[in-house]
């Protein structure tokens, strides 16, 4: 029984130097109390305190010092338990710190998170052009990121650590990621059925957590799938919304405006039943008007005006914003969302 107390308490390495520095304090306050001069400083106990830690530390400003031999034996003990024993216990603790520091950039560490931004799935480049969008926005300037990352995606350390923290995929990953306290979680597999799958797995853990208030983006890579992957989504959660992973500006975008991934889903998608994405050119005679009016003559005839191009060139620059007191003229072109391809009466604007 004796050994099996002795071996549970020296089990860990610092226990030992603990110990030892614990010994050394009580023993030493004893050997002050029972030999000093009574009222003598050293023996008060604020004072001892001082006396240990700068005695222990090898420190030694000279302004305590034991009078008596059985004192001195105290100070003795002190020093002693201080050069061998505190110097073990520092040593531990600069090896405890670094395998924190390593276990982080491995991504074994467990975060410590609330209201970040985690990408279940890494690539590196499509993960630093998001955030590079993200914080253009200055309420996701310090907005935290991690990426979760499959066992094929990342070999070694962290390469970003000043962008986004790293959490290697496994069965504790979520809990690792703080995923219930986080504001959006973005899952990105290899494949389309591959990030179904996960974000069934992503939605289970957050249903035992509680089912807090999450922000979830599947990442499609297949546009000619939407309809098939949508659905899927849907069966796994009705708030679940697609986006294009390829285009960073529109991750970034569904990200920071919680709703708006389906709006670029269902304009990216010509099949959609809300509508379709139709160019039109305005005839170089049809005369001039303010991009409100035009507007307001669209919507009017069922049609929603999303853009004005420069003109009828095939690669023409469309602007989605207006800029104060905006003119629509012929020989320019407008992207128009619509159910049908319309047919504009411009003699009647």
């Amino acid at each position: 029984m004796l050994m099996q107390l002795v071996n549970r308490i020296t089990g860990r390495s610092w226990r030992v130097p603990a110990l030892v520095l614990a010994a050394a304090f009580v023993v030493g306050w004893l050997l002050m109390a029972l030999f000093e001069e009574p009222g003598a400083d050293i023996a008060k106990p604020h004072e001892y305190i001082w006396y240990f830690l700068v005695s222990g530390t090898t420190t030694g400003y000279g302004d305590l010092a034991p009078a008596t031999t059985g004192g001195r034996i105290g100070g003795v003990i002190i020093i002693g338990a201080g050069l061998t024993a505190g110097l073990v216990m520092f040593a531990e603790l600069t090896l405890w710190m670094g395998k924190g520091r390593t276990m982080r950039a491995n991504g074994q560490a467990r975060l410590h998170l609330k209201r970040h931004i985690v990408m279940v799935g890494y690539h590196r480049d499509g993960l630093r052009a998001i955030i590079g969008q993200l914080r253009a926005d200055r309420e996701f300037a310090r907005t935290p990121v991690v990426a979760i990352f499959w066992p094929d995606e990342l070999t070694g350390e962290n390469p970003d650590p000043d962008l986004y923290d790293v959490v290697a995929f496994g069965e504790t990953a979520y809990e690792r990621a703080c995923l219930e306290a986080a504001k959006t979680v973005v899952v990105v597999g290899h494949t389309d059925d591959e990030t179904v799958r996960v974000m069934l797995g992503v939605e289970a853990y957050l249903r035992r957590k509680g089912d807090p208030a999450v922000h979830l983006l599947a990442g499609v890579h297949e546009g000619n799938r939407r309809v098939e992957i949508t659905e899927a989504l849907r069966l796994i959660g009705a708030d679940i919304e697609p986006v294009d992973i390829d285009d960073s500006a529109v991750v970034a975008a569904a990200i920071r405006n919680p709703g708006i991934a389906a709006i670029y889903h269902n304009l990216a998608s010509t099949l959609d039943a809300d509508g379709a994405l139709y160019r039109v050119n305005i005839p170089e005679d049809a005369g001039e008007w303010s991009r409100m009016d035009v507007a307001i003559f669209l919507l009017r005839r069922g049609s929603t005006l999303l853009a004005v191009g420069e003109s009828h060139r095939p690669d023409t620059t469309f602007r989605l914003t207006a800029a104060p007191d905006e003119m629509v003229r012929g020989g320019q072109a407008l992207a128009v969302v619509a159910r049908t391809r319309p047919d504009v009466p411009w003699h009647e604007l």
